[in-house]
């Protein structure tokens, strides 16, 4: 936590960004595990599908290499290629302690802002290092039950950093394959999760100033993943916010690191220097004609 407060870091920790003007207070980072996006886009996910032709949008994202849950999602939320932020495991193992990367949640706390982890997976604990995440709860279920914990967490904290993970698609594409018919219908439980999320915002009062971006750590082929191969490398990015974010097409490249970046900056917040990833600025601006 030192490094964290390091002089030049901790006085530009207020910057705002011309480039995101909008009046986000709020957002939601929420992960489809294993969600390869030609099969989310072929399955019947009606919130999935609004929030793309509603939002900035692409279906070329990449992932990190090795294209693994741990070591993906590390990078997603420490905005760093993993020889930076030191996880190279995919499992929980407490002895290896936590991410060497700052994550989004510390830097999001050092302003005083209040974050939560609703996640389907344990292992997930290596990201919330103690003081930077106000509420962490596993639950090991369908995406419906974990969204309905991460509503309750919404309801009652209204977190401005929250990170749900759905693992469905994950675990489904490992038994039955990706781009099965069984994998599909796991991605129509994640699309009823996300109804639920959408539903928890808006009661909390909270949809005209909640960004959603909405990722996936890997995709995959066959039944498994981990390669450099385009199915495993190749994941959605979605940034949702009805009335800020004007429907488009994100015609640059996004890799999983930008999402860190991107979520504190929008927050008004700068992200860490040593980051990877760089906040997706074209959020904001109107489509091109």
């Amino acid at each position: 936590m030192q490094a964290l407060f390091s002089r030049g870091w901790f006085l530009g920790l207020l910057w705002t960004a011309a480039a995101f003007a909008a009046p986000v207070e709020h957002v939601v980072i929420l992960s489809l595990d294993g969600g390869r996006p030609d099969v989310l886009l072929s399955a019947e996910t009606p919130n999935l599908h609004e929030m793309a032709d509603r939002g900035a949008w692409t279906w070329w994202a990449q992932t990190v290499n090795p294209s693994i849950t741990l070591v993906s999602h590390s990078s997603m939320l420490t905005g760093c290629l993993p020889q930076k932020h030191g996880i190279h495991w995919n499992k929980w193992a407490p002895e290896r302690g936590y991410a060497k990367a700052t994550t989004c949640f510390e830097v999001a706390k050092a302003a005083g802002l209040r974050t939560a982890m609703v996640v389907a997976k344990r292992k997930f604990e290596h990201l919330a290092k103690p003081g930077s995440v106000d509420r962490f709860l596993c639950v090991e279920d369908e995406a419906p039950v974990v969204a309905e914990a991460a509503a309750r967490v919404i309801r009652e904290d209204k977190p401005h950093l929250l990170f749900v993970h759905f693992k469905d698609g994950d675990s489904v594409g490992h038994a039955k394959g990706w781009g099965s018919r069984e994998q599909r219908q796991a991605f129509e439980k994640c699309d009823e999760g996300v109804g639920v999320l959408r539903s928890a915002i808006r009661d909390a009062g909270l949809q005209s100033s909640t960004l959603f971006v909405i990722s996936a750590d890997h995709g995959g082929h066959g039944k498994t993943h981990g390669t450099t191969d385009v199915r495993d490398m190749t994941i959605p990015w979605i940034a949702y916010a009805p009335g800020l974010v004007p429907p488009h097409q994100v015609e640059s490249s996004v890799s999983t690191c930008d999402t860190a970046a991107t979520a504190v900056a929008v927050l008004g917040l700068k992200p860490d220097p040593s980051w990877d990833g760089k906040p997706v600025d074209v959020l904001f601006e109107s489509p091109k004609p």
